[in-house]
């Protein structure tokens, strides 16, 4: 990537290339919702009896609770209507902060630049969502708040300020629309067990939001790179912060909705956020938004912290959109493989301890000091870990490099060739729980 002086206003012509393309691509495919959209379609109607509005347990930590289970199929249904307008109303309310700030900085852009041109495009796109957004809570037939009130209070400030901090806003964009992008992309996994019309929706808005994030990663990619120290810093601090207050937003009903359908004040603190599963939902939720951060060089081993801290910490993704392996891959099967796996491992080290009593005089011996060297080595990602954690995609970890031989030329000493190999096994062994050098 080219450097660019901090003091220079300039961009590569690289970016500029990328932002008049995602313009071009803008004119080729874009959606008018009362023109793609056949909202008077028998298979678009809205049936209040549909049982495919029930929630995804995978989707929405409220369905994966006992009592949500225990309840009447028609109350689940209500209740899966009442929530997909509601996430719909924030989505509005969402987009109107962003036109606000995107409107207010494009007016302050140079003549002839292409940013104006792209920025104008995306506005198109958002207002276009903002009418079939509200058009399906108006056939919805349920009269849904959105954000909560002080969201609601604040926004409009929130967007024109923003329009005079660029960065600040982009970065606003991103952290508001990846996680809707990570969510609509699950649903869209699941497009057999939608309603037609919010299947829909759900692709077209993937379609168009997915330029809106290319284009603000790239933006926040060439500005943030000529941002001084103390400017970095602010935005590692007010990334995270700005995500968890989205985050919170999008997917936590506000309070009327509990009332209205009589859902237990433990149940719904469990749900949002403090159950197991919920708390990996949100944090799985973040995962692209983690991706861009780390790409940025907003989350450094400090700032993290602030991530843990907020409930949205976890794996750093390849690719946007990857799924959850772990987790949505765990077949039988492969967990019958992952305990084989483990189990070998540690028949391997047990195989290697028996070599070391049979073949020399200083069996305990070696064996003592290859169980030393395999816990420096787990001590020292335990801090790691705490500090930060090796995520993916990292730069080369010098540290590490310098505990693995350290502790491997320890061994040929104190325990010969082979206490060198059986330190070596042990430390393999554990790479199946932490990350390898």
């Amino acid at each position: 990537m080219t450097a660019i002086d901090d003091t220079d206003d300039t961009l590569p012509d690289t970016h500029f290339e990328r932002v008049e393309a995602l313009s071009h691509a803008t004119t080729r495919l874009h959606f008018d919702p009362y023109a793609d959209i056949d909202w008077e379609a028998p298979a678009n109607a809205l049936d209040k009896d549909d049982p495919r509005w029930v929630l995804d347990p995978a989707i929405a930590p409220l369905a994966a609770t006992a009592w949500y289970a225990d309840q009447p199929l028609q109350q689940r249904i209500d209740m899966g209507r009442w929530m997909t307008a509601n996430t719909f109303k924030v989505g509005i309310q969402f987009e109107m902060i962003l036109i606000r700030g995107v409107v207010h900085h494009a007016g302050k852009l140079r003549n002839a630049d292409p940013t104006f041109r792209y920025l104008m495009h995306e506005i198109a796109d958002e207002s276009n969502h903002i009418q079939m957004f509200q058009e399906f809570i108006n056939r919805n037939g349920q009269d849904v708040p959105g954000m909560r009130r002080m969201s609601r209070f604040i926004g409009p400030i929130i967007g024109f300020i923003s329009g005079y901090l660029k960065i600040m806003l982009f970065i606003g964009v991103l952290c508001g629309e990846q996680p809707v992008h990570s969510q609509q992309t699950l649903l869209q996994r699941r497009a057999d067990r939608l309603p037609p019309l919010l299947n829909k929706i759900t692709y077209i808005h993937l379609a168009e939001e997915a330029r809106h994030i290319t284009f603000a990663d790239d933006y926040l990619t060439q500005h943030i790179q000529r941002s001084g120290r103390l400017r970095r810093i602010a935005y590692a601090i007010l990334f995270p912060v700005f995500l968890r207050w989205l985050m919170g937003e999008i997917f936590t009903p506000p309070r009327s909705f509990a009332r209205q359908f009589g859902i237990p004040r433990r149940t719904f603190k469990s749900a949002y956020w403090r159950s197991e599963h919920s708390r990996r939902m949100l944090s799985e939720s973040t995962a692209d938004a983690r991706r861009v951060a780390d790409h940025l060089g907003l989350r450094t081993a400090w700032s993290k912290r602030i991530w843990r801290f907020l409930g949205i910490d976890g794996r750093v993704p390849r690719y946007r959109g990857e799924p959850d392996r772990l987790y949505e891959g765990l077949s039988v099967a492969k967990l019958v493989e992952i305990r084989t796996t483990v189990w070998l491992r540690v028949a391997a080290a047990l195989l290697m301890a028996a070599v070391a009593l049979l073949a020399t005089p200083v069996g305990l011996r070696v064996i003592a000091v290859a169980v030393a060297g395999a816990t420096i080595w787990a001590i020292y990602h335990t801090i790691r870990k705490r500090l930060g954690g090796a995520q993916a995609n990292e730069p080369f970890e010098w540290p590490r490099l310098f505990v693995w031989t350290t502790v491997c030329a320890a061994m040929i000493p104190a325990g010969g060739l082979i206490g060198l190999a059986l330190v070596v096994l042990m430390i393999l062994a554990l790479a199946e729980f932490m990350p390898s050098i």
